[in-house]
């Protein structure tokens, strides 16, 4: 950010001009465009300013000073936009719009608090009326006893417009609420027609995954044959059929992560005779599934699941959780030391919480807290991976109604918490 400003007025892009081929018909035409606009943004703040000055009764004149600077800035944008046709100071753009973009924002929020107050206000032709029948009634107040009838027929004609008034002003209410109710059926129509949207996406990705398997296992099973059948090759081809055998694994790897995320797709109601699952035997069926895996990084595992042994929340749920966390702690461990991982579960109000940590490598939060759990969105790009394992994990925990953060420090290891709703999930021993 230091250096953004620093070089704020530095012109090292290519200037507007280059999109127009510097055709002076075109180029022309745009300057003229914006250079008329602009000093037409710059005559009209003057006029405003010159109407608040006159107008010394004026109410809310700060609307009209907002007004006058929101045009004016609107107009400096023109002006730079002519001045990037030769000069390419985007960074300086960029700020001036911004500022725009404020006073626009300041504008809008200005005269949105106004307009109640500005309606209210009488005008001149009823301030005018109001002042004759008030001179009308001091008159009548003069008179004698026989002008009170006039005077009773004046209140009486008041009560009849303030009736109409008030008639009219239910009318309005009532069309409001018919209006709004009509946009709350839309919006649940539109609820419903994205839902199933959403619906048959999940079903596209399953079924387009599921029917990826097969083929994917074919050319595996062609490239094992190739590679026994093959003679002796260089080293050039070993390293092309290498190549050929890992990309077909990551293949088959987002094949199988974008069917778990199909499955992932909505809130479960736990009732109370569903079975509490033993999260130590979850666990250990998770570690026995990727074994090789485990023994390959020589990661420990450590657990403390004495606080609370088991739960109330689907087994194959609580597998891909242990399973992604535990994946993803071998994928981002340390190459300086030996990796460890350490599960625990413990009770905090009216949450139970799974903690998951690590001494791995660790990330740079700032910033990059929501893209951790985002589909496809990845951290470290150096790693393989595809992006998918946090994503289902947060799409269970949102399931369960529950909460995830992360607390991570670069070169020290990251600590995922979990948080479920203690009503969800009871003891089972």
């Amino acid at each position: 950010m230091k250096n953004f400003f620093s070089n704020i007025i530095e012109a090292d892009f290519m200037p507007h001009g280059h999109c127009y081929f510097w055709r002076p018909e075109i180029l022309w035409l745009n300057v003229g465009g914006d250079l008329l606009i602009a000093l037409a943004y710059f005559s009209l703040p003057l006029l405003l300013f010159y109407f608040a000055r006159k107008r010394t009764d004026l109410t809310h004149r700060y609307v009209f000073m907002l007004f006058a600077a929101f045009i004016f800035a609107c107009g400096t944008t023109h002006v730079i936009d002519i001045w990037t046709v030769w000069i390419p100071t985007y960074r300086l753009e960029g700020v001036v719009k911004v500022i725009t973009g404020f006073l626009s924002v300041g504008t809008a929020i200005a005269v949105y608090k106004s307009v109640p107050v500005l309606l209210a206000l009488p005008s001149h032709d009823q301030l005018k009326a109001l002042n004759q029948q008030l001179q009308v009634e001091v008159e009548e107040r003069r008179k004698a006893q026989e002008e009170l009838h006039v005077v009773n027929q004046e209140l009486e004609k008041r009560v009849a417009d303030r009736t109409l008034a008030l008639q009219l002003a239910n009318q309005d209410l009532e069309k409001e609420v018919l209006e709004r109710t009509r946009a709350q059926q839309e919006l649940q129509s539109l609820n419903h027609e994205l839902q199933i949207a959403n619906n048959e996406l999940d079903n596209f990705v399953y079924c387009a995954s599921h029917d990826l398997k097969a083929p994917i296992i074919n050319i595996g099973g062609l490239l094992d044959v190739l590679v026994e059948e093959l003679p002796p090759v260089d080293k050039h081809v070993q390293h092309v059929l290498a190549r050929l055998e890992s990309s077909l694994k990551q293949m088959n790897r987002t094949i199988h992560d974008l069917t778990e995320v199909s499955l992932v797709k909505q809130r479960h109601e736990i009732s109370s005779s569903q079975q509490a699952e033993s999260f130590k035997e979850v666990l250990e069926s998770v570690q026995e599934s990727i074994a090789d895996t485990i023994e390959q990084s020589g990661i420990r595992i450590m657990t403390d699941f004495a606080a609370y042994p088991a739960a109330l929340i689907k087994r194959k749920d609580l597998q891909s959780v242990f399973y992604n966390l535990l994946t993803n702690a071998i994928k981002y461990r340390s190459p300086d030391r030996a990796a460890v991982v350490f599960f625990s579960i413990k009770v905090e109000e009216d949450y139970l919480v799974l903690s998951v940590t690590d001494n791995g490598i660790g990330v740079e939060l700032r910033g990059n807290e929501k893209k951790m759990f985002s589909l496809f969105k990845r951290l470290h790009d150096h790693i393989d991976g595809s992006g998918v394992g946090l994503y289902i994990v947060k799409r269970i925990m949102d399931n369960y109604n529950g909460l995830i953060d992360v607390a991570s420090e670069v070169g020290k290891g990251t600590t995922f918490i979990l948080r479920f709703p203690h009503v969800k999930l009871r003891a089972g021993f």
